[in-house]
């Protein structure tokens, strides 16, 4: 009796046994295959975080002006995010590019505005610092200077060299005269309207009268135009250049008398020989 009552057991028991050892596997596979997912799940999260493109500026984004004589800032833009005009840009765009030596405000060139703009917008993320903008008939040396006009800006790019910034401004830009100062801190531009672009270079370094390249594209080739003498310091240079000499070599070309080093083909910049007497601003 006593043995077929523990058969009785043995057999009760047994499958239940057999039943626990299969299922056991199981659930530890399923276990396994839950971490495996898991991590899967994770590395492609990160995979994506990390080819995630960073967020593209709105097309109508603001760009950071800084006058380096009166420490004041402007954020230039035309169009709010939505792509309405912005009133009084003008105005406030007028008052940050005032003579800074006599604070007297200008109507400035609109399209100067424009190609500002579009320079900061090139050069996203880095502020371009305006050194002159109008100038006083009362500072204006030169009595034709754009400046006075409120067609010219002296500037520079912040992070980005004064050759790079001199390359961009002459291979985009038409109707405009750009000088380049190896020896100063800053690159001048000016709206020409409907005139011939023109580019020269002045070597001239601090408190010196200005001194000209006989061939400015010659010296772009041969590499001394980039042949600084030494370092500039941020603050220091030319504050007020004789940037806009070049006026004389237009008049020159509409005499048709080109000088040696101007080329009068296309659209092509003029490049100026520097006249006899100098052209200050």
């Amino acid at each position: 009796m006593f043995r077929h009552a523990v058969l009785a057991l043995a057999l009760l028991l047994i499958p239940g046994f057999a039943r626990a050892a299969a299922r056991a596997p199981a659930k530890t596979s399923i276990v396994k295959a839950g971490g495996t997912a898991g991590s899967a799940k994770a590395s492609k999260k990160l995979r994506a975080k990390a080819s995630k493109k960073p967020k593209r500026l709105s097309r109508y984004a603001p760009v950071e002006l800084f006058q380096v004589n009166t420490k004041e800032r402007l954020k230039l833009r035309f169009y709010d995010d939505r792509g309405r005009p912005i009133r009084g840009w003008q105005k406030r765009f007028n008052r940050f590019m005032r003579c800074h030596q006599t604070g007297k405000v200008f109507r400035m060139d609109v399209r100067l505005a424009r190609i500002l703009y579009q320079i900061g917008r090139h050069f996203e993320g880095h502020r371009l610092e305006v050194v002159s903008g109008f100038r006083h008939p009362k500072v204006a040396k030169n009595p034709k200077s754009p400046h006075k006009q409120g067609l010219a800006c002296d500037f520079r790019v912040a992070g980005i060299s004064n050759a790079v910034l001199r390359d961009y401004l002459r291979k985009t830009f038409k109707h405009t005269g750009v000088g380049y100062y190896p020896n100063s801190v800053f690159v001048h531009l000016d709206n020409r309207r409907k005139g011939p672009s023109a580019f020269w270079i002045d070597y001239a370094g601090p408190g010196e009268a200005a001194s000209y390249a006989e061939n400015p594209r010659e010296d772009l080739r041969n590499g001394r135009a980039d042949r600084k003498r030494g370092h500039v310091e941020e603050e220091a240079g030319r504050s007020e250049g004789a940037d806009d000499m070049a006026l004389a070599g237009v008049a020159r070309l509409a005499r048709g008398a080109p000088s040696r080093g101007e080329n009068t083909s296309g659209w092509s910049p003029v490049e100026i020989k520097a006249p006899p007497d100098t052209f200050g601003d």
